[in-house]
């Protein structure tokens, strides 16, 4: 029964990391072409840097999360034994890049990106909704940080590569 009730709440949390992926790629894309199409002082905000700061900072979010989610699905495919740690480090790097994208959606869209006008808003409260199912937050830093503090973990340089 607790074994059936792991693997379910595994493969539950990372379908979320990959929904909250999904949803920062979508606010990316969105961010991105409205910068294009919004003009101040004659010219697209979009060439602005503080405004291209913003969004590489989202890209580098979600390209950071993408190696992390496909490690848990190939470990939950392969049953290793540390597929759980994988699944809520997948889960954790998609909820940052996720809230980062809505956080810096809404800088770069003003006001406008809380509104019913801009689809923006409906991808941020889903990615809020989603925090807290399969594990919030804190349930997968506690089962991190539990493997990385654990005596028997094998960290470094010498344990990279060993199976």
């Amino acid at each position: 029964g607790l074994a059936l009730q792991a693997r379910m709440l595994d493969r539950g949390a990372l379908s979320v990391a990959g929904q909250l992926l999904g949803l920062a790629q979508r606010m990316l894309d969105l961010s991105v072409d409205y910068v294009a199409q919004r003009k101040q002082f004659g010219k697209p905000i979009g060439s602005f840097q503080a405004v291209k700061h913003h969004l590489a900072d989202v890209a580098r979010h979600i390209e950071h999360a993408k190696p992390v989610l496909y490690r848990a699905a190939h470990a939950l495919a392969r049953n290793d034994r540390n597929a759980a740690i994988w699944v809520s480090q997948a889960r954790l790097a998609a909820n940052e890049a996720s809230w980062i994208a809505a956080r810096k959606g809404i800088q770069v869209h003003g006001a406008m990106g809380y509104t019913w006008e801009v689809d923006l808003q409906m991808f941020m409260k889903r990615a809020w909704a989603l925090d807290a199912y399969w594990g919030d937050r804190g349930f997968h830093k506690t089962r991190v940080s539990g493997y990385l503090f654990a005596d028997t973990t094998g960290l470094g340089p010498g344990h990279t590569f060993e199976e």
